[in-house]
């Protein structure tokens, strides 16, 4: 017996299990994220909105969605048309047809996953 036996120490094999990721869509524009609470093919509105922008300005704005009905992202111009009680609302002003087209089906899913949840 070794006169540091006392401190071994087991350690199991079993790996740790990951925590839930939690799925997000976000807008994206001068370093900061905003959770996105609609998206459709005519623009978007965010929430928890800070006011950094103003009605009628124009911005480069980066898009990352995640959630059940979909994950894709897409960088484009977005004109502000509302912000007020810390939302944002905006129109595209330049969408490429492909992502267009993602969008529209990810709306079309959202619409069905939202009909199925209010129907249980």
């Amino acid at each position: 017996m070794g006169l540091f036996d006392f401190l071994k120490v087991t350690v199991d094999d079993k790996k740790t299990s990951k925590p839930a990721r939690r799925m997000v869509s976000v807008v994206e524009f001068d370093g900061r994220s905003y959770p996105i609470a609609s998206l459709t093919s005519k623009g978007l509105v965010a929430r928890g909105f800070d006011g950094t922008l103003i009605v009628g300005q124009n911005a480069r704005v980066s898009v990352r969605v995640d959630d059940g009905a979909g994950k894709f992202s897409f960088a484009t111009t977005v004109s502000v048309v509302d912000t007020k009680d810390g939302k944002m609302t905006a129109t595209w002003t330049m969408l490429p047809t492909e992502v267009d087209t993602v969008i529209r089906q990810y709306a079309q899913l959202r619409k069905q996953q939202d009909a199925k949840a209010a129907g249980k």
